[in-house]
């Protein structure tokens, strides 16, 4: 790819090291637009820093001073692109839905639950259910009545979250190293890797809703107003 203002090849996707304009990008990968090998094990931290610093370089505002339709245009493009590259690749539930529609691989996930909580996950979703009634009557008593139950249960779907985390890991291990095998380059998975991503997503996106709703319940119900 070369620099539309000065023919320059690009390093970066976003910016033209050469004269410094911003570029106008029309298809790219979340990793090429964010300039980091496609791995999965990011840090988060490290992203959001890669992140900031890159909007920063190519804000629209920094380049007011041209009043060239274009550079603002290509800024405001490459500002747009960016912010959904990051949206993407900020979580792990993110990168992996990326890597496997990207990989050719557009299965149909739904929610699941997880192995350790389908003995309690209708005791799970009653208990939530009759919190949040609890929350939307304002009934004070039920919502207390239900604390006990709903601190046990957080405590169950907090291991649930652990396990997920290490399968995270293992399958985060597995694509980093075969990025590292093909030199940073898109890697070639077996079948059951992208299988098992597919399931760990239904079941930590699951996870994660829980663990909101909980989170949420955890809240005293608001006291009605009297006249």
């Amino acid at each position: 790819m070369k620099c539309w203002n000065c023919q320059s090849g690009l390093e970066e996707v976003l910016l033209c090291a050469s004269c410094g304009m911003p570029q106008q990008v029309e298809v790219a990968h979340p990793f090429q637009v964010l300039s980091v090998p496609p791995k999965l094990g990011w840090d988060a931290a490290e992203l959001q820093l890669r992140y900031e610093n890159m909007i920063q370089r190519c804000h629209p505002d920094l380049f007011r001073a041209h009043k060239h339709e274009k550079v603002l245009s290509a800024a405001r493009s490459a500002v747009q692109v960016l912010n959904d590259a990051y949206r993407m690749l900020r979580k792990p539930v993110g990168r992996f839905r990326y890597v496997l529609v990207a990989s050719g691989k557009t299965p149909e996930i739904t929610r699941a639950v997880p192995k350790g909580l389908q003995s309690s996950a209708q005791i799970i979703q009653r208990v939530i259910r009759a919190v949040e009634d609890a929350q939307k009557t304002s009934d004070h008593e039920l919502w207390e009545a239900q604390q006990d139950h709903l601190a046990s249960l957080q405590v169950q779907v907090e291991a649930a979250e652990k396990a997920s985390d290490l399968i995270l890991k293992g399958l985060t291990d597995e694509w980093d190293g075969a990025v590292d095998s093909a030199k940073g380059k898109w890697p070639r998975m077996p079948e059951d890797w992208f299988i098992q991503v597919s399931a760990w997503i239904g079941e930590r996106e699951y996870l994660d809703s829980l663990l909101s709703r909980i989170q949420l319940g955890r809240q005293e119900p608001e006291i009605p107003v009297t006249n």
